[in-house]
């Protein structure tokens, strides 16, 4: 099974591997960009996420390789958000198990039919293809699709297990959380904090600071027992009160900062290039594209001067 190594972004809880995930998940990751996980119920398999499109041979081998000796097929991909790093790797599990039916927020049906953001998608997904010499042939997003919207509170029974669906605004509109059942598993999303590990985290708002802190808040009153992290994996579960806490903290912050330079007369790209200073660094390039991060800082510093300059303060 092809993993990435870790190299140094990440910091190591005492005694704690990211990657020991309990079932019924099963970790699929495929190279860099985001987790993907399998959710194995006894009737039927579920997808959480498929990561980048580059990486999509060996994300379809790793699913193979635990699907395989159960005698199983995929019966359904559950989308966190519709952003490249997430679900790039769509079309090419589609073309692989096409009658997987894609489960979602409804808000990722336009941004699936949308001809810009497919294009945006494929653009990125081929940028992370050179810079990380995946050999794969040219990216496309063609074959993107939601099956089913889902709403508020419902699941999606897996058979002895099922997955619970929620809102979680504030990255995108279409950002979601999934809750295993019965074990109380959460996979977080980027609403929320990205733990690199104890007490180091980055914040991924491109809507709202606002909303990202009141979707943080949703996901900590349903009271995981474990939490999976964003570009990270399980979190240790005496840390997940502090994860929630630490998220708001640094969101917090980071608003404020931004805030205070736009009211100070710092232009976007000023901004920007602080905050490239205090976020950016050569361990995050392994990871992230730098063209993805800068148009994610660009889009929310963006948003923030709309709101003062409508006299809002729901950043």
């Amino acid at each position: 099974m092809i993993t990435p190594k870790d190299n140094g972004y990440f910091k190591n809880f005492q005694g704690h591997d990211r990657f020991d995930v309990p079932e019924p998940v099963y970790r699929v990751t495929a190279g860099m960009g985001g987790e993907a996980y399998l959710i194995v119920g006894n009737d039927k398999a579920a997808l959480h996420d498929t990561g980048m499109a580059c990486f999509h041979r060996e994300l379809i081998s790793n699913i193979h390789e635990v699907l395989d000796p159960m005698g199983k097929t995929l019966d359904y991909v559950f989308v966190s958000h519709s952003h490249y790093d997430h679900i790039g790797a769509l079309p090419y599990v589609l073309e692989e198990w096409p009658d997987a039916v894609v489960c979602g927020a409804e808000k990722c049906a336009s941004v699936f039919s949308s001809k810009g953001a497919r294009w945006t998608m494929a653009d990125l997904g081929n940028k992370a293809r050179i810079l990380y010499g995946a050999d794969c042939g040219e990216i496309t997003a063609e074959g993107m699709r939601l099956d089913r919207a889902l709403q508020e509170g419902e699941t999606v029974d897996l058979g002895g297990v099922s997955v619970e669906f929620f809102e979680a605004k504030g990255h995108t509109d279409c950002s979601a959380l999934y809750m295993v059942l019965p074990k109380k598993i959460l996979f977080a999303n980027e609403s929320m904090a990205q733990v690199k590990g104890p007490g180091v985290i980055s914040t991924s708002p491109l809507k709202s600071f606002a909303q990202t802190i009141e979707s943080t808040k949703k996901a900590a009153s349903l009271e995981p027992e474990l939490i999976i992290g964003m570009h990270y994996g399980l979190i240790p579960k005496e840390y997940n009160d502090q994860f929630f806490r630490d998220y708001i903290e640094e969101a917090e912050w980071e608003r404020d900062m931004i805030v205070k330079g736009l009211k100070n007369g710092l232009t976007d790209q000023e901004i920007s290039d602080i905050h490239d200073k205090i976020y950016w660094n050569e361990n995050r390039s392994l990871n992230q594209p730098y063209d993805a991060y800068h148009l994610n800082t660009m889009i929310i510093i963006r948003r923030v001067r709309k709101a003062i300059e409508e006299g809002r303060t729901d950043y």
